[in-house]
């Protein structure tokens, strides 16, 4: 049965070839346009972690004399987080540099034991009341203090040297496969200064995105950067409170009227990731209904083409006694071969659609879903089987007398 379709078709080589390379092309695209759209959704509904919603963002910048010292900025940390105690509706502020999904970095940290493991690490600073304010509570040990962040005393030996730190249980898990994270001493990439790992927090997304480490968190007591900006971190008590923001705002620049502040909600830039995620992942989906469109209106048309080139054949074959039905399967028939081919030719071309993406984006894996291929596969092919259908009456239809006409 197959061999005398496939010489058929090798006698219209042009439109059965088109027929087979749009099946492909389509293909392709759309089970691509299907992981984007997978990326995107698990982008788009990953946990936070952390309540975000009553969490405030404060920067502010003096117009005047930086802070020049540690005591000078110890003591404006102090003045500006017992202003903000006494904002109607703060539970609690702590000053961070580094803020989830905001102004983050990561690092390569390390075991001290000789081939220990490493693991990429987002680095928070906690110099006292961050973990809190973020809602985070000690699954062992301890959360970290101001008096943590104290400068070492020289010549101390590295254990007693090391910088207190806290890890989220990912990184925990990462670093220490055993479960014995609580005393160990860590190295990390951009400073020689170890961590000792004095407490273990539940873990959160630090960064945005889908992310595989950005669960894997690191707080760090390290010293402030001297300077113009303080950053805080502001906890509301639970429930709507529009002026929030506005009272924050003047409580900070009360406290130190050289300055101005800027103030913000804490997921904000996570909404924005949200909704963009959400409409690339819409706009991914958009693309699959377009090529299938595509698929089936090209496949109309190059079906009866087939068709309107073969009248005089399918006259001969019904004036040999092939009924209508023999005729319309027989059209069904080239069509599956045709679709079936441009689905294998379609493998081949994702392959080389995934390549030239990954050179375009290597940052960018974009998920292929088994169970998602076969569900675009069988879209496609039974888009071509339904593109298939009209021409196939039509050829039906095709009486014995055609057969005569030259």
């Amino acid at each position: 049965m197959i061999g005398p379709l496939v010489r058929a078709l090798a006698r219209r080589k042009t439109p059965a070839l088109l027929t087979v390379l749009e099946t492909a092309f389509g293909f392709a695209v759309a089970v691509h346009a299907s992981g984007l759209a997978l990326h995107y959704a698990r982008a788009a509904s990953v946990p936070r972690g952390i309540e975000t919603r009553s969490l405030l963002l404060a920067v502010t910048h003096r117009d005047g004399p930086s802070l020049a010292s540690r005591a000078e900025h110890a003591a404006a940390v102090r003045r500006d987080v017992e202003a903000l105690a006494r904002v109607a509706g703060v539970r609690g502020a702590a000053e961070a540099t580094y803020a989830p999904f905001n102004r983050t970095h990561r690092e390569s940290v390390e075991a001290l034991a000789p081939g220990g493991p490493r693991a990429l690490a987002w680095m928070l600073d906690d110099r006292g009341g961050v973990a809190e304010v973020l809602g985070l509570a000690p699954l062992e040990g301890r959360l970290l203090a101001p008096e943590d962040a104290a400068p070492a005393a020289t010549g101390d030996a590295a254990p007693a040297a090391a910088t207190p730190a806290v890890v989220t249980r990912a990184l925990a898990a990462r670093l220490f496969p055993d479960g014995r994270a609580l005393g160990q001493v860590v190295r990390r990439s951009a400073r020689q200064r170890p961590l000792v790992i004095v407490g273990v927090v539940p873990s959160f997304r630090a960064a945005l995105g889908p992310d595989p480490d950005a669960e894997s968190a690191l707080f760090a007591a390290d010293g402030p950067w001297l300077g113009g900006t303080l950053t805080y971190l502001v906890r509301l008590a639970p429930g709507p409170d529009d002026g929030a923001a506005a009272r924050v705002r003047e409580a900070l620049e009360r406290a130190d009227p050289r300055r101005v502040a800027l103030v913000r909600r804490l997921d904000e830039g996570v909404d924005l990731d949200t909704g963009t995620n959400r409409g690339a992942g819409g706009l991914a989906l958009t693309l699959i209904g377009l090529m299938l469109a595509v698929v089936f209106l090209g496949r109309v048309g190059m079906a009866s083409l087939l068709v309107a080139e073969r009248r005089q054949a399918i006259g001969i074959r019904r004036a040999l006694g092939a009924t209508r039905g023999d005729v319309a399967r027989l059209v069904l028939a080239e069509n599956a071969l045709l679709t079936t081919a441009g689905l294998a030719a379609g493998a081949v071309a994702l392959a080389a659609l995934r390549a030239a993406a990954r050179a375009a984006a290597p940052g960018l894996e974009v998920p292929l879903d088994p169970l998602a291929v076969g569900l675009v596969a069988a879209a496609i092919w039974l888009a071509g089987m339904a593109a298939a259908l009209l021409p196939a009456r039509r050829a039906s239809a095709v009486p014995p007398a055609e057969a005569s006409r030259s």
